[in-house]
C-alpha cells in the first residue's frame, strides 16, 4: 500500500509539474504574441494569388533610421538571427563581395504543442543601385506586365524572376537585396528587400518587401498563407526596432 501511495503521490506531483510548465509556456506565448502585435501593428501585408498553388506577398514599413544603417543591418548575415524572430537557425555558408549564401530554418509553434519548421538555403544578391528591371516579374519599369487574368502569371517566367516591391516612393533611388531559394522545403521562395530614403529626410528609410512563394505540391498554400503573412509583418517590425535602436545608440556616443 505504501509503495502504491508513493507512486500515486509521484504521479500527482508529475501532473502538477506538467500543468505548471504548460501554464508557463502559455504565458510566454501570450507575452510574445502581445509584443509581436505591438511591433507589427502598422505593417499591412498585401496578398496576390499567383498560378499553381502560389502567392505573391507585399509589405512595407517606415523606419526612423538612415538607409545606410538599415542596409548594414540586413547585410549583417551572421547577425540576422539575433533580431529576426522565428529563426531557429541562421548560418552564413558563404560570403561574397556582393552577396552571400545563407542557411535558415524557421520555426513556429502550432496547436497541440507541435511545431512548423521550414528549411531554406538562400542565394543572396546585393544591388546597391537597385535590382535590374530585367530580373523583375511584372515590372512596371519595363513597360509591360506578365500577369494574366486573376493575377496569375501568363507564362513560365515566375520561378526565374523576382516580385517587384510596392513602394509609395516609386522612382526614387533604391538599394535592393534579392534572395532566391537554391535548396529547401519549398518549390519556390524568392523575393526582394528594398530600401529608399523616406519622406522624413536622410535619417529615415522606407523598407519595402516582396515575396513569391510556392510550397511543395502536397501542401495547399492556403494552409500556410496566414503564417507567412504573420512572419513578414514580424520581420519588418523587427528590422525597424533593431535599426532604430542602433541609430539611437549612435546618438548617445
Amino acid at each position: 500500500m505504501a509503495s502504491r501511495a508513493t507512486a500515486l503521490t509521484h504521479r500527482g506531483q508529475h501532473r502538477h509539474s506538467c500543468s505548471y510548465r504548460r501554464k508557463q509556456q502559455r504565458f510566454c506565448r501570450c507575452a510574445a504574441s502581445s509584443i509581436t502585435q505591438e511591433a507589427t501593428r502598422q505593417v499591412a501585408v498585401e496578398v496576390e494569388k499567383a498560378a499553381r498553388n502560389s502567392r505573391r506577398l507585399y509589405a512595407g514599413i517606415d523606419i526612423a533610421a538612415p538607409v545606410e544603417l538599415v542596409w548594414g543591418a540586413l547585410t549583417d548575415y551572421d547577425g540576422l538571427g539575433t533580431f529576426i524572430p522565428g529563426l531557429a537557425e541562421n548560418r552564413c555558408l558563404e560570403r561574397r563581395p556582393a552577396g552571400a549564401k545563407l542557411l535558415q530554418v524557421g520555426e513556429q509553434d502550432l496547436a497541440f504543442g507541435t511545431k512548423f519548421r521550414a528549411r531554406v538555403v538562400l542565394d543572396i544578391r546585393e544591388h546597391e543601385r537597385g535590382i535590374p528591371a530585367a530580373l523583375l516579374h511584372g515590372s512596371r519599369s519595363n513597360g509591360h506586365s506578365e500577369r494574366g487574368s486573376g493575377g496569375e502569371s501568363s507564362n513560365g517566367r515566375e520561378e526565374s524572376s523576382f516580385p517587384e516591391p510596392r513602394s509609395p516612393l516609386n522612382g526614387a533611388p533604391a538599394r535592393d537585396i534579392s534572395f532566391a531559394m537554391v535548396d529547401g522545403d519549398f518549390q519556390a521562395f524568392q523575393g526582394v528587400w528594398r530600401m529608399q530614403q523616406g519622406k522624413a529626410g536622410s535619417n529615415s528609410t522606407r523598407l519595402s518587401y516582396a515575396l513569391f512563394v510556392r510550397p511543395q505540391i502536397w501542401m495547399p498554400i492556403r494552409l500556410i498563407q496566414g503564417r507567412i503573412e504573420g512572419e513578414i509583418a514580424n520581420n519588418l517590425g523587427a528590422v525597424r526596432k533593431h535599426s532604430e535602436r542602433l541609430f539611437a545608440g549612435l546618438g548617445d556616443n
